[in-house]
């Protein structure tokens, strides 16, 4: 595949180096979809007056049940499922929690900024010193656009929210551990959603034995239904799998730097169904990062040859 990317004639003004383009398609869409979530949770959980805990539970109690099937596909040892219980600290339960949690204190456009953000930052680190992937000048570069965007971002709406920051921020480290892990210990996508997900509901479960799930019968109907499918299915399931795929294809900096498109789409939404009018700042911010991320992908102006 990638022979094939590199023998490919220039198409326009663009080149593109050699990257697998169903890696790119699956981490812009895993991008988009945790571009959305922010937005989705935030009503859940200021409109719809859901507590974080049940976030967490409508999450798990679908996507458990549904991904069972799969758990034990693979190598179902002692020291496999060990390793999954390690990804769900960084995918599941713990970081659902940590995050649903932040929307009480923080505007949701403040989480699409911040966790891509922090996590990106950590990735590329980890990446480097662990994995020896060098950070090239132009990752270096698009790096340092992307992290000056997402400053104007996050300082073109200052609000008293740093309470809410601090766990977005949490919720970055957390998720910056998963990618990591998920590059360590390469697994099936579908197999370590399923194992995180059966995981974290058996958390939710014993959260709910101490009364945590207190009230979620008086939601209603359809704000169960929408938050379920969405929570349980759209990015608990098809979000991770895409982006388990992407780190398998692009390698965990490359997958970070995608993901970098969070903010973009988790401000534009904010704006249009939440009302959190944008900032000139973070208009600027928008235009740094969708720059940063060409640079750090390779992307670069190219002049066409006449045939």
């Amino acid at each position: 595949m990638t022979d094939h990317v590199q023998s490919a004639p220039a198409l326009g003004a663009i080149s593109v180096p050699a990257v697998p383009l169903i890696g790119i398609v699956c981490g812009l869409s895993a991008a988009f979809i945790w571009g959305t979530w922010p937005v989705v949770t935030s009503i859940g959980v200021n409109a719809d007056a859901l507590s974080p805990f049940h976030i967490v539970l409508l999450r798990f109690a679908v996507a458990g049940p549904l991904l069972l099937p799969f758990a034990f596909r693979g190598r179902p040892g002692l020291r496999e499922w060990g390793q999954a219980f390690v990804m769900m600290l960084g995918a599941g339960f713990t970081y659902s929690l940590v995050v649903s949690s932040a929307f009480q204190y923080a505007p949701a456009g403040h989480g699409g900024v911040i966790i891509p953000g922090t996590m990106l930052v950590t990735s590329l680190i980890l990446a480097h010193f662990w994995f020896g992937e060098k950070i090239t000048r132009a990752r270096a570069i698009g790096a340092a656009a992307i992290l000056v965007g997402l400053i104007c971002l996050a300082g073109g709406g200052i609000t008293p929210s740093l309470k809410g920051d601090l766990l977005f921020m949490a919720g970055g480290f957390l998720w910056a551990g998963y990618t990591f892990f998920v590059r360590l210990w390469p697994t099936n996508g579908l197999v370590i959603a399923a194992r995180v997900s059966v995981l974290s509901l058996l958390l939710v479960a014993v959260g709910s034995l101490f009364g945590f799930a207190d009230g979620i019968t008086s939601v209603s109907t359809e704000t169960l239904l929408t938050q379920g499918l969405w929570q349980g299915v759209v990015s608990a399931i098809l979000a991770l799998v895409l982006f388990n795929k992407a780190v398998g294809y692009l390698g965990t900096s490359r997958a970070a730097t995608l993901n970098a498109l969070i903010p973009v789409v988790a401000v534009i939404l904010s704006f249009f169904v939440l009302g959190e009018e944008p900032t000139p700042v973070e208009l600027l911010g928008l235009v740094a990062i969708i720059g940063g991320i060409g640079v750090a992908m390779g992307l670069r102006p190219r002049k066409g040859k006449n045939s």
